[in-house]
């Protein structure tokens, strides 16, 4: 009998034993997930920033009301843009001067011809010759290059530079930016 009772007193320290193992490893896997929840928390505050951490579903409706909004904007900017880019391709912007002397007995370079084309190289020449009786100033329009009218040396000359010409946004001509 006093085996009996031995074994059974011995078996009960090692579940006292075995019971407070399991009681430490609980505490400690307890304060290991107090820990990792602590952690989680600053990341949820710092991600929803100075807003109320109990309110992540007015955060996100909130969120997605302010990205329609920036698509709304978008969508409208990128019409502004097709316009503006439209209207500036028949903007005068590609400009070209040609100075000369049409008669050998008047002095210095008083005529011009001058080349005014968009960016389909259409608009006109206008042409100003200076003489003694007077001045003429003639206009010749242009469509996509070419003129319905016979153009002088000089004329054609202004209107090849201009032709040539590529606007440069942004920077003045002459001057690096």
């Amino acid at each position: 009998m006093r085996n009996i009772l031995e074994n059974e007193q011995g078996s009960r320290v090692g579940l006292e034993i075995l019971a407070i193992i399991s009681a430490v490893l609980a505490i400690a896997v307890s304060i290991y997930l107090g820990v990792q929840l602590s952690a989680l928390r600053q990341r949820f505050a710092s991600a929803l920033g100075d807003g109320d951490t109990d309110s992540l579903a007015h955060l996100l409706a909130a969120n997605h009301a302010r990205m329609k909004e920036v698509a709304r904007r978008l969508e409208e900017l990128e019409q502004e843009y097709n316009r503006l880019n439209v209207t500036n391709g028949l903007a005068s912007q590609k400009i070209s001067i040609v100075r000369y002397n049409p008669f050998g007995d008047t002095g210095g370079d008083q005529s011009f011809s001058l080349a005014v084309l968009d960016a389909h190289d259409s608009g006109y020449v206008l042409t100003s010759i200076h003489g003694r009786q007077g001045t003429r100033v003639y206009v010749k329009p242009v469509d996509y290059g070419k003129s319905k009218y016979s153009l002088s040396t000089e004329e054609q000359q202004a209107l090849s530079q201009a032709a040539q010409r590529v606007p440069q946004a942004g920077k003045k001509e002459g001057k690096e930016s």
